[in-house]
């Protein structure tokens, strides 16, 4: 399968599926080490279909550590702006809730949730195509996890040099982490 046709398939489905529950992948998250050990934390807003991260935010806000949350600010350009509550996020660019213009940005990360359409066990992934997310990790050496629906996880996804890997991926149903010889 291409790329195009996995992310036509996988649009397909999560209209069928509707709102992905949470919760599971939330529980998984907040055990994770890695996510504990993280001072600063990039979580994303849910739209079309995407798992919501509601109580990771709130965690990380309870626990007064930084949370991030992408801001589109030009064709391919994102940045991560800091948030102290949720109610300082408004609607941005293609319709997803995102901080205003007057939080801060952050150029230091720990730890990015990344949205996808598609994952494999190899860390690959397959987002909606405008390369936002993989320009934005490109050179940082944040834990990546990507987040995505039991559906979406394939064994093996098309990737490009430009692809940027997920250190680990997680389903309602399972973390998978990716071994360094497999990204």
């Amino acid at each position: 399968m291409t790329a195009q046709e996995i992310r036509r398939l996988m649009r397909k489905k999560r209209k069928e599926a509707g709102v992905q529950d949470g919760a599971a992948v939330c529980a998984q998250i907040l055990e994770l080490s890695v996510y504990q050990m993280a001072h600063t934390v990039m979580a994303y807003a849910a739209i079309d279909g995407e798992v919501p991260l509601t109580a990771v935010m709130e965690d990380v806000l309870k626990t007064g550590r930084t949370l991030l949350l992408p801001r589109c600010e030009g064709l391919g350009i994102m940045y991560a702006r800091r948030i102290k509550t949720l109610d300082e996020l408004v609607p941005g660019a293609y319709g997803i809730m995102e901080p205003g213009e007057d939080c801060a940005i952050e150029e230091n990360v720990d730890f990015v949730l990344v949205p996808g359409l598609a994952f494999d066990r190899r860390g690959g992934r397959i987002g909606y195509g405008g390369g936002y997310y993989d320009r934005f990790l490109s050179g940082k050496k944040a834990v990546r996890v990507g987040i995505c629906a039991d559906f979406a996880l394939f064994e093996r996804i098309p990737q490009t040099q430009e692809d940027r890997r997920m250190d680990c991926v997680v389903t309602p149903s399972e973390t998978v982490h990716v071994q360094e010889e497999e990204r």
